[in-house]
């Protein structure tokens, strides 16, 4: 995961570090006063902080690599002449 830091807000870049890692148990937040970016792991008990959110997505994906995504099957087709009703509740 790649982040562009160029005029992106600091909101905006941990919107998508909470959405991709707190499904893998990280907490993140952005120290206002230290000016860096920060993840807690509370399972493997482990702090990890970068300097930018580039810099903490290469630090938590050291501990915890990404699996690698499964193979997604294809959307199914139904014919034209066969097409599922649908349930109307």
């Amino acid at each position: 995961m790649m982040l562009d830091i160029l005029d992106v807000p600091v909101t905006d870049h941990l919107r998508r570090l909470r959405a991709t890692f707190q499904k893998r148990g990280w907490t993140i937040w952005h120290g206002d006063s230290t000016g860096q970016y920060w993840a807690a792991h509370t399972g493997l008990m482990v702090l990890v902080s970068g300097h930018s959110a580039q810099a903490l997505i290469n630090q938590i994906e050291r501990i915890q690599p990404s699996r690698q995504p499964f193979r997604v099957p294809a959307p199914r087709r139904f014919s034209p002449r066969r097409r599922p009703e649908r349930m109307h509740r």
